[in-house]
């Protein structure tokens, strides 16, 4: 039997990169029972299964060594070993408090059984969003400015940006994860969210609230509706950088959280519809081509 350990842990896995995560981890930390990793952030990322390396290069490589004999039937145990030991980690590196639960995420559903393996006591929500949302805000991080950038980088980026390469590429992406995210099966343990249906809402918060099994007092619940928006705007600092800002901002009313997409010419509608309307109306983000 494995160890009994005190912290409990909440997962949240974004569909794909500004799917809504800091978002929903900005929430989250205004939760009195919750911390995040580092301690007071929500923009710590745990990529633990970006890949599948921990089953092809790790486990199946060392089952293979000779007099060993292990199995496929023992990779779930090993797995299981194999969260107890991070989250042993992180309470010892980040010294997290042991009566609060800690909330981990990252934006990659590829491979979420291996999740469901290493942490099976834990409550997994999958966050999908707006592919034509999704699509705007991807270019848009894709197109920062830093310092440290070169000439070819730079170039590279704005020719990504004017000839359209960002926009099929981040809608090709979006397709591929949307087709995945509708193939996960939900459970007690394991829970489909749209990004869409938490901002600003009331409702749609109590409901994640309480399928991470976290209190609902209404006090607590205003507060995690009216979380500051964090990573989700553009500035431009004193040294020339375009780049998400991550400093949380209280005042929302300059925001526009949904429905960027509207804007779009004709050519872009056309794209993305021959690219992704089928996954579009599987996810019911629309009924049909008329939009």
């Amino acid at each position: 039997m494995h160890n009994n350990l005190i912290m409990e842990l909440i997962i949240l896995l974004g569909q794909r990169v500004r799917s809504g995560t800091n978002f929903i981890g900005t929430t989250l930390k205004q939760h009195p029972d919750v911390v995040c990793v580092p301690l007071n952030t929500s923009l710590g990322e745990m990529n633990l299964f970006k890949d599948s390396s921990i089953k092809t290069q790790i486990f199946d490589k060392v089952s293979k060594s000779f007099g060993v004999c292990l199995a496929d039937e023992d990779f779930p145990d090993f797995m299981q070993y194999y969260g107890e030991l991070w989250i042993s980690f992180l309470v010892k590196k980040y010294n997290l408090p042991r009566d609060k639960v800690v909330f981990i995420k990252s934006p990659y559903i590829e491979n979420v059984e291996l999740w469901k393996l290493a942490f099976p006591n834990s409550q997994i929500a999958i966050l999908s969003r707006d592919g034509r949302d999704n699509v705007i805000s991807s270019i848009k991080a894709s197109n920062d400015r830093r310092t440290w950038h070169t000439n070819f980088i730079r170039f590279k980026k704005i020719f990504n940006y004017y000839s359209g390469r960002s926009f099929y590429a981040h809608s090709v992406d979006w397709k591929k994860t949307a087709n995945i995210y509708h193939k996960i099966s939900e459970t007690s343990k394991l829970k489909k969210i749209r990004y869409e249906d938490l901002n600003n809402s009331t409702k749609g918060i109590e409901e994640l609230l309480n399928f991470y099994k976290l209190r609902t007092d209404p006090e607590i619940v205003k507060k995690c509706v009216s979380a500051p928006v964090v990573g989700s705007s553009f500035g431009i600092s004193d040294k020339g950088m375009v780049k998400p800002n991550w400093e949380p901002i209280e005042n929302k009313k300059n925001f526009k959280f949904t429905g960027k997409w509207y804007k779009w010419n004709i050519f872009q509608k056309a794209l993305f519809k021959k690219i992704a309307s089928k996954e579009l109306m599987q996810l019911n983000y629309s009924k049909d081509n008329n939009w």
